[in-house]
């Protein structure tokens, strides 16, 4: 797949995640290359390591797993002055609350189940 200096990579991180699996026609179908991450702890230390994760780039993680591996990479993303934009779905079960909030702007939270148009609004907005 060629691409453009500035087109966005969604990484999904734990593909076998069924919200993410949902949610790849769509991301796909408007024309966002999609790259499927099984491994977080692999993902964090080849990618993030070697600075190929992009600010124009999103990380999408469905915190419903709850595996220690995708919190130890969004503690790391969280932590690049840099960073791309990080999307955590999150449903009931996830330990998250309603009253959470995070400082980091490039931060969204989608609580299950989600719209297909918010993912794609939070994808579009530039901030």
């Amino acid at each position: 797949m060629s691409l453009s200096a500035a087109q966005p990579v969604i990484y999904m991180i734990d593909s076998q995640s069924a919200t993410l699996a949902s949610m790849r026609p769509l991301l796909e179908a408007s024309g966002r290359p999609v790259m499927e991450v099984d491994d977080a702890d692999t993902f964090s230390h080849d990618v993030l390591a070697h600075r190929t994760v992009r600010r124009c780039d999103a990380i999408i993680l469905d915190l419903d797993g709850g595996q220690a591996p995708i919190y130890r990479l969004l503690n790391l993303v969280m932590g690049e002055t840099d960073r791309p934009k990080i999307v955590l779905m999150a449903g009931d079960d996830a330990p998250l609350g309603d009253t959470d909030s995070f400082l980091q702007s490039r931060l969204h939270v989608l609580h299950h189940p989600a719209r297909p148009r918010d993912l794609l609004d939070i994808l579009d907005d530039d901030s």
